[in-house]
């Protein structure tokens, strides 16, 4: 019964989506996939995908915290195409790098220690359903969203961990639609951190 039940409110929302949400949820899709390889226009369709869900999450939903956060992306989309785009030839492509074990605990602690007071405050004034997990992947999604922009191996570490919380939160709000995008999210993570990898390995 819970399974059909499942299956009912998929079909729901899915038909539900109009135009503008797909074209978020397709060019994000794309967006993670180019990234996996490279590719500088990636950015371009993280631009297009942000904006997107910027746009539906201001005039339908009135998610004005989910708004900056898109916003954002969108900002770093721009930055993170001209950082690609100068080493992207023959003659200087940008090489894939690491950060160091100990720079990574210490944003992850700050990370941490500055959800506590920001949970609260979205727990108390936003109506906050998953508070302080929300707004910790929330930090570590900008700080890996920088990662990327550098062409750190480990972006796609982070990703991995968020995207997969993320499919159980959207999951526990019956939000199937998004559980199901943050698997294939969390699946292309992991695919992306192997041929990163592979390719570190080999320069190194």
């Amino acid at each position: 019964m819970y399974g059909v039940v499942g299956l009912s409110l998929l079909s729901s929302q899915i038909s539900q989506q109009d135009a503008l949400e797909w074209a978020g949820l397709i060019t994000g899709l794309v967006y993670v996939f180019l990234a996996t390889y490279e590719r500088p226009s990636c950015w371009i369709f993280g631009i297009i995908s942000s904006a997107c869900i910027a746009w539906k999450s201001f005039t339908d939903y009135r998610l004005m915290a989910d708004v900056a956060l898109q916003l954002f992306y969108v900002g770093i989309g721009f930055y993170g195409l001209w950082q690609w785009m100068r080493g992207d030839s023959a003659a200087a492509h940008k090489p894939i790098q690491t950060t160091s074990l100990i720079k990574h605990s210490i944003v992850i602690a700050m990370a941490m220690l500055l959800s506590w007071p920001l949970s609260i405050w979205l727990i108390h004034h936003a109506d906050a359903r998953y508070g302080y997990p929300d707004t910790l992947l929330t930090l570590l999604s900008v700080w890996a969203t920088f990662l990327l922009v550098r062409k750190d191996l480990h972006n796609w570490i982070y990703w991995m961990v968020i995207d997969l919380v993320y499919t159980f939160l959207y999951w526990g709000t019956e939000a199937y639609l998004f559980a199901i995008l943050f698997i294939i999210y969390t699946l292309i993570s992991f695919w992306g951190f192997r041929r990163w990898n592979r390719e570190w390995k080999s320069a190194g």
